[in-house]
């Protein structure tokens, strides 16, 4: 099996909709996607000043690391 690509607490970036959204890894699912594809639970804001949060379930090659970033908490 191959090793996780990211692990929990890490920022990413993501496409959501035409959006541009960054994020935070709440959960590796592991490789239970369609074809064994890496899955991800990701926490973010919809709203940059919205103080609710959402997630979303996001294959592994969906995902691009954030380095030096803020955490969304």
């Amino acid at each position: 099996m191959p090793k996780s690509q990211f692990r929990k607490g890490d920022l990413v970036r993501f496409h959501f909709g035409t959006r541009s959204m960054q994020g935070e890894i709440k959960e590796d699912r592991g490789p239970i996607g369609v074809n064994g594809r890496h899955l991800y639970l990701v926490e973010f804001r919809p709203e940059a000043q919205s103080t609710s949060l959402s997630f979303v379930e996001l294959p592994a090659e969906e995902l691009h690391s954030v380095e030096d970033a803020v955490s969304i908490e």
